[in-house]
């Protein structure tokens, strides 16, 4: 997800992105924030970046379009703290500009990565199946080294879910159905994490996936989260269709999609 900016002279953030930032994140956020534009000043500067404008997207990153010193056209994203940039910066070179953006420079440290322009980036939300599903083989690869386990990070959402209000009858529902299917998992994989259809996006040549939450474990859970495609009517079609695109198993998918529509 990321946070929609605005840096000029006044170097500021959009007061709806401070108010989640500082609401989520607390004092830690509140820093985040007050170091942003001394952090955008510093990569630009080291990696000679022009900055241009920014890009709308979600809460918890700054990213803008920006030249290099070569002119070539990138995206550069400033993630916090919280944010998992050591682990989607492994995850972009293994995939290594295929399904992903390719990844151009990183600064974990300061949360920094440059990436990839991807043009025209037209929303992949009516992508067919057979286009998600050759995303998703390019996706499941085998993982690199350090990256965190699918069960954990199931378990944090759902523990966010249920601090949220999420009924606690669905949420432990949740919890020991992920675990069964953890379970039974035959072959763990490099997983996106966040496979929402507001992560596709249409380049000149393929379906391209954005802003990964990386880690490893059954790749019907991407699956799964593209069919849940945030309660858009369709499941049951879109379903049936990721199922024969991709042969992976229609229960393991189904149980999936469940899971993500408690936790979000």
């Amino acid at each position: 997800m990321m946070v929609p900016m605005t840096f000029g002279r006044a170097e500021t953030v959009e007061e709806t992105s401070r108010a989640f930032v500082a609401r989520h994140f607390g004092s830690e956020g509140r820093a985040w924030l007050a170091l942003l534009p001394e952090l955008l000043a510093d990569v630009t500067e080291r990696w000679k970046l022009e900055v241009g404008p920014p890009l709308n997207g979600g809460l918890m990153s700054a990213v803008h379009l920006v030249t290099t010193a070569d002119g070539t056209s990138a995206v550069l994203k400033i993630a916090g703290p919280w944010s998992p940039t050591q682990d989607e910066a492994a995850a972009l070179r293994v995939w290594g500009g295929g399904p992903t953006p390719a990844l151009l420079c990183a600064d974990v440290a300061a949360g920094a990565l440059l990436l990839e322009r991807i043009e025209p980036a037209t929303s992949g939300v009516n992508a067919t199946a057979g286009d998600v599903a050759i995303v998703l083989r390019s996706l499941h690869v085998h993982p690199p080294s350090g990256l965190p386990s699918l069960r954990n990070l199931v378990r944090e959402r759902l523990e966010t879910a249920r601090g949220a209000g999420r009924p606690q009858h669905k949420i432990e529902w949740a919890i020991d159905k992920a675990a069964e299917l953890e379970r039974s998992t035959r072959q763990e994989v490099l997983v996106h994490g966040d496979f929402d259809e507001r992560n596709l996006l249409w380049s000149t040549r393929v379906l391209v996936a954005i802003d990964p939450w990386p880690c490893v474990g059954d790749p019907a859970y991407d699956a799964g989260y593209w069919v849940h495609g945030n309660r858009r009517p369709g499941r049951r079609a879109r379903l049936e269709a990721i199922v024969a695109a991709t042969g992976l198993e229609r229960e393991r998918v189904r149980d999936w999609a469940a899971v993500i529509g408690v936790h979000g």
